[in-house]
Protein backbone atom coordinates (compact mmCIF):
# COMPACT_ATOMS: atom_id res chain seq x y z
CA UNK A 1 0.00 0.00 0.00
CA UNK A 2 3.02 2.33 -0.08
CA UNK A 3 2.04 3.93 -3.40
CA UNK A 4 -1.47 4.48 -2.07
CA UNK A 5 -0.04 6.09 1.09
CA UNK A 6 2.11 8.40 -1.04
CA UNK A 7 -0.88 9.41 -3.12
CA UNK A 8 -3.03 9.91 -0.02
CA UNK A 9 -0.44 12.23 1.53
CA UNK A 10 -0.09 14.13 -1.75
CA UNK A 11 -3.84 14.84 -1.77
CA UNK A 12 -3.56 15.94 1.87
CA UNK A 13 -0.79 18.39 0.97
CA UNK A 14 -2.16 19.88 -2.21
CA UNK A 15 -5.88 19.80 -1.49
CA UNK A 16 -7.27 18.30 -4.71
CA UNK A 17 -6.87 15.11 -6.71
CA UNK A 18 -5.93 17.22 -9.73
CA UNK A 19 -3.10 19.04 -7.93
CA UNK A 20 -1.81 15.80 -6.42
CA UNK A 21 -1.82 14.17 -9.86
CA UNK A 22 0.15 17.09 -11.32
CA UNK A 23 2.84 16.92 -8.60
CA UNK A 24 3.08 13.13 -8.75
CA UNK A 25 3.14 12.94 -12.54
CA UNK A 26 -0.03 10.82 -12.59
CA UNK A 27 -3.47 11.12 -14.13
CA UNK A 28 -6.36 12.24 -11.97
CA UNK A 29 -8.11 8.90 -12.50
CA UNK A 30 -4.99 7.07 -11.22
CA UNK A 31 -5.03 9.23 -8.08
CA UNK A 32 -8.72 8.43 -7.60
CA UNK A 33 -8.01 4.71 -8.01
CA UNK A 34 -5.27 4.87 -5.36
CA UNK A 35 -7.57 6.63 -2.89
CA UNK A 36 -10.40 4.18 -3.53
CA UNK A 37 -8.04 1.22 -2.97
CA UNK A 38 -6.83 2.77 0.26
CA UNK A 39 -10.41 3.37 1.43
CA UNK A 40 -11.27 -0.24 0.59
CA UNK A 41 -8.18 -1.37 2.53
CA UNK A 42 -9.01 0.71 5.63
CA UNK A 43 -12.77 0.21 5.36
CA UNK A 44 -13.54 3.91 5.82
CA UNK A 45 -13.98 7.00 3.67
CA UNK A 46 -11.03 9.37 4.16
CA UNK A 47 -12.12 12.65 2.53
CA UNK A 48 -15.03 15.02 2.40
CA UNK A 49 -15.38 15.51 -1.35
CA UNK A 50 -16.93 18.88 -2.17
CA UNK A 51 -16.62 20.12 -5.73
CA UNK A 52 -12.96 20.13 -6.72
CA UNK A 53 -11.56 20.05 -3.18
CA UNK A 54 -10.85 17.04 -0.99
CA UNK A 55 -10.80 17.74 2.76
CA UNK A 56 -9.71 15.16 5.32
CA UNK A 57 -12.47 13.83 7.53
CA UNK A 58 -11.86 12.42 11.03
CA UNK A 59 -10.79 9.01 9.69
CA UNK A 60 -8.40 10.67 7.25
CA UNK A 61 -6.89 12.80 10.00
CA UNK A 62 -6.31 9.66 12.06
CA UNK A 63 -4.68 7.86 9.13
CA UNK A 64 -2.36 10.70 8.10
CA UNK A 65 0.31 10.29 10.83
CA UNK A 66 0.22 6.50 10.35
CA UNK A 67 0.80 6.90 6.61
CA UNK A 68 3.67 9.30 7.27
CA UNK A 69 5.19 6.85 9.75
CA UNK A 70 4.90 3.97 7.28
CA UNK A 71 6.77 5.93 4.63
CA UNK A 72 9.41 7.05 7.13
CA UNK A 73 10.02 3.43 8.18
CA UNK A 74 10.28 2.39 4.54
CA UNK A 75 12.68 5.26 3.86
CA UNK A 76 14.89 4.20 6.77
CA UNK A 77 14.88 0.59 5.54
CA UNK A 78 15.84 1.74 2.06
CA UNK A 79 18.58 4.15 3.19
CA UNK A 80 19.96 2.31 6.19
CA UNK A 81 22.74 0.42 4.43
CA UNK A 82 25.47 3.06 4.68
CA UNK A 83 26.81 5.89 2.56
CA UNK A 84 26.17 5.68 -1.14
CA UNK A 85 22.89 3.78 -0.77
CA UNK A 86 20.51 6.71 -0.55
CA UNK A 87 17.81 6.55 -3.20
CA UNK A 88 15.12 9.03 -4.05
CA UNK A 89 14.91 12.68 -5.00
CA UNK A 90 15.60 16.08 -3.45
CA UNK A 91 14.23 19.47 -4.53
CA UNK A 92 16.33 22.42 -3.38
CA UNK A 93 15.56 26.10 -3.82
CA UNK A 94 18.46 28.54 -3.55
CA UNK A 95 19.19 32.24 -3.64
CA UNK A 96 21.47 33.47 -6.42
CA UNK A 97 24.41 34.39 -4.18
CA UNK A 98 25.08 30.76 -3.23
CA UNK A 99 23.71 29.07 -6.36
CA UNK A 100 26.93 29.07 -8.38
CA UNK A 101 29.33 28.72 -5.46
CA UNK A 102 28.47 26.93 -2.23
CA UNK A 103 25.44 25.09 -3.61
CA UNK A 104 27.24 24.00 -6.77
CA UNK A 105 30.17 22.57 -4.76
CA UNK A 106 27.81 20.79 -2.38
CA UNK A 107 25.91 19.32 -5.32
CA UNK A 108 29.11 17.90 -6.81
CA UNK A 109 30.21 16.38 -3.48
CA UNK A 110 26.76 14.98 -2.71
CA UNK A 111 26.39 13.48 -6.16
CA UNK A 112 29.69 11.65 -5.81
CA UNK A 113 28.63 10.19 -2.47
CA UNK A 114 25.01 9.43 -3.41
CA UNK A 115 24.74 8.86 -7.18
CA UNK A 116 21.28 7.25 -6.90
CA UNK A 117 19.66 10.47 -5.64
CA UNK A 118 18.04 12.75 -8.19
CA UNK A 119 18.46 16.42 -7.29
CA UNK A 120 16.54 19.36 -8.71
CA UNK A 121 18.27 22.67 -7.92
CA UNK A 122 16.13 25.76 -8.56
CA UNK A 123 17.35 29.34 -8.27
CA UNK A 124 14.79 31.67 -6.78
CA UNK A 125 14.74 35.02 -5.00
CA UNK A 126 12.36 36.27 -2.35
CA UNK A 127 10.68 34.41 0.52
CA UNK A 128 10.65 30.62 0.13
CA UNK A 129 9.01 29.48 3.38
CA UNK A 130 5.69 29.07 1.58
CA UNK A 131 7.35 26.98 -1.13
CA UNK A 132 8.79 24.67 1.52
CA UNK A 133 5.49 24.43 3.36
CA UNK A 134 3.72 23.48 0.11
CA UNK A 135 6.54 20.96 -0.45
CA UNK A 136 7.60 22.48 -3.75
CA UNK A 137 11.06 22.35 -2.15
CA UNK A 138 12.43 19.88 0.39
CA UNK A 139 15.05 22.47 1.36
CA UNK A 140 15.58 26.13 0.52
CA UNK A 141 18.83 28.06 1.01
CA UNK A 142 17.88 31.58 2.05
CA UNK A 143 18.94 34.60 4.03
CA UNK A 144 17.47 34.80 7.53
CA UNK A 145 13.81 35.79 6.96
CA UNK A 146 12.60 39.16 8.18
CA UNK A 147 9.26 37.74 9.27
CA UNK A 148 8.52 35.00 11.83
CA UNK A 149 8.57 31.53 10.33
CA UNK A 150 5.51 29.36 9.97
CA UNK A 151 5.08 26.77 12.71
CA UNK A 152 5.55 23.99 10.19
CA UNK A 153 8.94 25.35 9.04
CA UNK A 154 12.38 25.08 10.70
CA UNK A 155 15.30 27.48 10.23
CA UNK A 156 18.72 25.79 10.12
CA UNK A 157 21.61 28.32 10.32
CA UNK A 158 24.58 27.62 8.04
CA UNK A 159 26.93 30.62 8.10
CA UNK A 160 27.18 34.37 8.30
CA UNK A 161 29.32 36.89 6.42
CA UNK A 162 30.27 40.44 7.38
CA UNK A 163 29.05 43.30 5.23
CA UNK A 164 31.74 45.54 3.72
CA UNK A 165 31.67 48.58 1.47
CA UNK A 166 33.33 48.11 -1.91
CA UNK A 167 34.56 51.01 -4.05
CA UNK A 168 36.55 51.41 -7.28
CA UNK A 169 40.23 50.74 -6.62
CA UNK A 170 41.11 54.26 -7.80
CA UNK A 171 39.00 55.99 -5.15
CA UNK A 172 40.69 58.71 -3.10
CA UNK A 173 38.50 57.95 -0.07
CA UNK A 174 40.24 57.05 3.16
CA UNK A 175 37.19 55.66 5.01
CA UNK A 176 33.91 54.05 4.10
CA UNK A 177 32.07 57.24 5.04
CA UNK A 178 34.23 59.27 2.67
CA UNK A 179 33.63 56.71 -0.08
CA UNK A 180 29.86 57.01 0.45
CA UNK A 181 30.12 60.80 0.21
CA UNK A 182 32.28 60.80 -2.93
CA UNK A 183 30.55 58.16 -5.07
CA UNK A 184 27.10 57.11 -6.25
CA UNK A 185 25.69 54.47 -3.93
CA UNK A 186 24.27 51.24 -5.36
CA UNK A 187 21.81 49.51 -3.06
CA UNK A 188 19.66 46.41 -2.90
CA UNK A 189 15.95 46.96 -3.30
CA UNK A 190 14.19 47.25 0.07
CA UNK A 191 12.01 44.26 -0.79
CA UNK A 192 15.16 42.18 -0.15
CA UNK A 193 16.28 41.42 3.39
CA UNK A 194 19.82 42.59 2.55
CA UNK A 195 18.37 45.90 1.39
CA UNK A 196 16.51 46.30 4.67
CA UNK A 197 19.63 45.45 6.71
CA UNK A 198 21.76 47.95 4.81
CA UNK A 199 19.11 50.68 5.02
CA UNK A 200 18.81 50.14 8.79
CA UNK A 201 22.61 50.28 9.15
CA UNK A 202 22.94 53.55 7.22
CA UNK A 203 20.09 55.07 9.22
CA UNK A 204 21.80 54.11 12.51
CA UNK A 205 25.07 55.55 11.25
CA UNK A 206 23.37 58.78 10.21
CA UNK A 207 24.56 58.48 6.60
CA UNK A 208 22.27 60.25 4.12
CA UNK A 209 21.85 58.82 0.63
CA UNK A 210 22.32 61.14 -2.34
CA UNK A 211 22.45 59.48 -5.74
CA UNK A 212 21.34 55.85 -5.66
CA UNK A 213 21.20 53.03 -8.19
CA UNK A 214 19.13 49.97 -7.27
CA UNK A 215 20.76 46.68 -8.23
CA UNK A 216 19.40 43.25 -7.36
CA UNK A 217 22.38 40.93 -7.82
CA UNK A 218 25.71 40.68 -6.05
CA UNK A 219 27.72 39.83 -9.18
CA UNK A 220 26.24 42.82 -10.98
CA UNK A 221 27.15 45.15 -8.11
CA UNK A 222 30.77 43.98 -8.10
CA UNK A 223 31.01 44.41 -11.88
CA UNK A 224 29.62 47.97 -11.70
CA UNK A 225 31.93 48.94 -8.83
CA UNK A 226 34.96 47.54 -10.67
CA UNK A 227 33.90 49.64 -13.69
CA UNK A 228 33.90 52.81 -11.58
CA UNK A 229 30.13 53.38 -11.52
CA UNK A 230 29.86 53.75 -7.74
CA UNK A 231 30.11 52.03 -4.36
CA UNK A 232 28.03 49.28 -2.75
CA UNK A 233 27.61 47.50 0.57
CA UNK A 234 27.71 43.73 0.11
CA UNK A 235 28.35 40.59 2.16
CA UNK A 236 32.10 40.08 1.92
CA UNK A 237 32.86 37.74 -0.96
CA UNK A 238 35.72 36.53 -3.12
CA UNK A 239 36.23 39.09 -5.90
CA UNK A 240 37.77 36.68 -8.42
CA UNK A 241 38.58 38.42 -11.70
CA UNK A 242 37.85 41.82 -10.12
CA UNK A 243 40.59 41.55 -7.50
CA UNK A 244 42.72 44.66 -7.89
CA UNK A 245 39.84 46.63 -9.43
CA UNK A 246 37.83 46.87 -6.22
CA UNK A 247 38.78 48.22 -2.82
CA UNK A 248 37.14 47.03 0.40
CA UNK A 249 36.30 49.13 3.45
CA UNK A 250 35.38 47.34 6.69
CA UNK A 251 33.01 48.78 9.29
CA UNK A 252 35.08 47.91 12.36
CA UNK A 253 33.06 47.86 15.57
CA UNK A 254 29.91 48.67 13.58
CA UNK A 255 30.18 45.54 11.42
CA UNK A 256 26.91 43.76 10.75
CA UNK A 257 26.32 40.39 9.08
CA UNK A 258 24.13 38.51 6.65
CA UNK A 259 23.04 35.10 7.91
CA UNK A 260 22.35 32.31 5.43
CA UNK A 261 20.64 29.07 6.31
CA UNK A 262 18.11 26.48 5.23
CA UNK A 263 14.35 26.28 5.41
CA UNK A 264 12.80 22.83 5.79
CA UNK A 265 9.59 21.34 7.09
CA UNK A 266 9.53 20.61 10.82
CA UNK A 267 8.09 17.18 10.02
CA UNK A 268 9.42 15.96 6.67
CA UNK A 269 6.65 13.90 5.04
CA UNK A 270 8.88 11.03 3.89
CA UNK A 271 11.45 10.80 6.65
CA UNK A 272 14.06 13.29 5.50
CA UNK A 273 17.15 11.07 5.38
CA UNK A 274 18.19 12.45 1.99
CA UNK A 275 17.74 16.05 3.14
CA UNK A 276 19.72 15.30 6.31
CA UNK A 277 22.62 13.95 4.25
CA UNK A 278 22.57 16.97 1.94
CA UNK A 279 22.62 19.34 4.93
CA UNK A 280 25.74 17.61 6.25
CA UNK A 281 27.38 17.99 2.84
CA UNK A 282 26.51 21.69 2.84
CA UNK A 283 28.03 22.12 6.30
CA UNK A 284 31.26 20.53 5.05
CA UNK A 285 31.35 22.95 2.11
CA UNK A 286 30.62 25.97 4.34
CA UNK A 287 34.04 25.41 5.92
CA UNK A 288 35.56 26.07 2.49
CA UNK A 289 33.43 29.15 1.75
CA UNK A 290 35.48 32.36 1.62
CA UNK A 291 34.87 34.78 4.53
CA UNK A 292 32.06 32.60 5.93
CA UNK A 293 31.70 32.01 9.67
CA UNK A 294 29.97 28.63 10.19
CA UNK A 295 26.98 28.71 12.52
CA UNK A 296 25.97 25.86 14.83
Amino acid sequence: MLREFQTFLAVCRWGTFTAAARHLGMTQSAVSDHIHRLEDFTGVQLFHRTGRSATLNAAGEALRPLAEEALQITDRMRTGHGAGQLRGSLRVGTITSVHNSLMARALVAFRRAHPAVTIRLIRREGPMAGDVEREEFDLAASVLPNLPLLRTIRWIPLFRKPFVLIAPAATCAGTWREAMAMHTFMGYDLSWSAGVQIDDFLSRMGVPLRDTIWVDYLDTMITLVASGVGVAIIPRTALGEFTGLVREFEFGADTFHREVGLLRRARPPNGGAIADAFIETLRDEVRREAFAEPLP
